[in-house]
């Protein structure tokens, strides 16, 4: 079945057709950003209202806008290939660890592709609770290592009591009791 073309745009935030007269940051935006990319183009005559509709990147209508359902982007700060991003506004998806449903923010969104520079075709794939644990555990792991790889000896007691909390945190009971023997020995050595 073939997918059936649309006469007119329709705003990704909020689902409606748009004329031309309700997408007007939209189009100044784009407009804007063609002159600087084109601009050795002479001649180039392209109806900007066209490029929206059956479109493959993130935009928001007037009324979205005013609204506060989406927020305007700055292309400027984006890292793309194609296209850029015009407007940010909030999409639900599923956790890739937990798969329970979060919203992928508008702000947070802003944040990942004008501040952190993430490539505009990345996507959040984990919840905020266990983006915050995976970054919990690549912390702690980090720290293991550093910790880890030093000779025994050379370990001291306070990173002997890291050592511990982490493993009991991560409930290796061998290895917190290994390391609970090693701290009883060092701490009476001295």
């Amino acid at each position: 079945m073939k997918k059936r073309k649309n006469k007119y745009a329709i705003c990704p935030s909020c689902k409606g057709e748009r004329y031309q007269t309700e997408m007007q940051v939209a189009i100044s935006q784009k407009d804007k950003l063609d002159s600087i990319q084109y601009k050795n183009y002479k001649g180039l005559e392209d109806n900007s209202y066209h490029s929206f509709v059956n479109s493959n990147f993130d935009w928001a209508c007037d009324i979205c806008l005013d609204t506060k359902m989406a927020i305007v982007a700055n292309p400027s700060l984006q890292n793309f290939c194609w296209n850029p991003n015009y407007s940010y506004y909030d999409t639900k998806h599923q956790c890739r660890t937990c798969k329970s449903d979060f919203i992928f923010s508008k702000e947070e969104k802003k944040y990942w592709y004008e501040t952190l520079q993430f490539w505009i075709d990345s996507t959040a794939i984990h919840c905020v609770e266990c983006r915050k644990e995976k970054r919990e555990l690549k912390k702690e792991n980090t720290t293991l290592s550093s910790i880890l790889k030093k000779e025994e000896k050379e370990i001291s007691i306070e990173e002997l009591e890291s050592v511990i909390d982490i493993y009991t945190k991560w409930e290796k009971t061998e290895r917190t009791k290994y390391y609970q023997a090693l701290l009883k020995k060092k701490i009476t050595n001295q």
